[in-house]
C-alpha cells in the first residue's frame, strides 16, 4: 500500500476492505439497541442543538441535558425567548457554561440573517457562531439525510485500524484520506443511518 498521506484517491483494494468494514458495522448495527432522543425526528433545530451539547461531552451525558433542553425549548421560537439563567442550567452540568454566549449570539446571527429559520444550506451553517465543519455536515446528514460524511477521535481510530496507520487525533482530523474513507463508506447507503451506525460502532470499538 502506499504510503499513508501521498494519496486521496481510494484504490480498488481499500474500497473492498471499506466494503467488508460497511458490512461489519451494519450486522454490528443489527445486534444493538442504540438509541439517543435527537435520534427520534431530527430536525435541523433539534440536530443542531444537540451537536453543540456533544461537543467534548459523552453521549449518555449529553442526552441527560438534551431531553430537559427539548423540553424547555421545544422550538426555535421558544429559544428566542430564552434567558441566559435557564441555558446555563442545562449547559452547567455539562461543563459548558461558555456555550451559552455562543447559543445567545446564534440566535441573533438567524434572526438577523435567515428570518428566524437554521439555515439548510452548508455554507451558511457554516457562517453560524459555534458552527464548524462537523456540526455543518451534522446538520446536513441527520436533519435533512443529505449525503456526507463526519470524523470524529473514534471514526479516525477505525480506519486506522483498518489500514494499519499509526497517526495522531490531529493528524487524522486533517487527513484527506480518512475523509475519504469515510465518505466512501457512507456514501454506499443512507447517508443518516450510515452515519449514525458508523460513529456508534467507532464510539464502541474504536477507542
Amino acid at each position: 500500500m502506499r504510503k499513508f498521506g501521498l494519496h486521496d484517491n481510494l484504490t480498488d483494494k481499500e474500497k473492498r476492505l471499506i466494503r467488508t468494514l460497511r458490512r461489519q458495522v451494519l450486522s454490528w448495527a443489527k445486534s444493538q439497541d442504540v438509541f439517543y432522543y435527537w435520534r427520534k425526528k431530527p430536525t435541523a433545530y433539534s440536530i443542531l442543538m444537540a451537536e453543540l451539547l456533544l461537543q467534548r461531552t459523552r453521549a449518555q451525558q449529553a442526552e441527560k441535558q438534551f431531553i430537559i433542553y427539548m423540553k424547555k425549548y421545544p422550538t426555535f421560537s421558544k429559544l428566542q425567548k430564552a434567558k441566559k439563567s435557564g441555558l446555563s442550567k442545562i449547559f452547567r452540568p455539562l461543563g459548558l457554561e461558555k456555550r451559552v454566549n455562543t447559543v445567545t449570539t446564534l440566535v441573533k446571527v438567524i434572526n438577523k440573517n435567515y428570518n428566524g429559520d437554521i439555515p439548510k444550506k452548508y455554507e451558511d451553517l457554516m457562517k453560524l457562531p459555534g458552527v464548524g465543519d462537523y456540526i455543518a455536515n451534522a446538520v446536513m446528514i441527520f436533519a435533512l439525510n443529505r449525503p456526507g460524511w463526519l470524523v470524529d477521535v473514534n471514526i479516525i481510530k477505525v480506519f486506522s485500524d483498518l489500514f494499519g496507520l499509526n497517526i495522531s487525533r490531529e493528524e487524522g482530523k486533517k487527513s484527506k484520506f480518512i475523509k475519504e474513507c469515510s465518505k466512501y463508506f457512507t456514501s454506499l447507503g443512507n447517508p443518516r443511518k450510515s452515519n449514525w451506525n458508523l460513529l456508534d460502532y467507532a464510539m464502541k470499538n474504536g477507542g
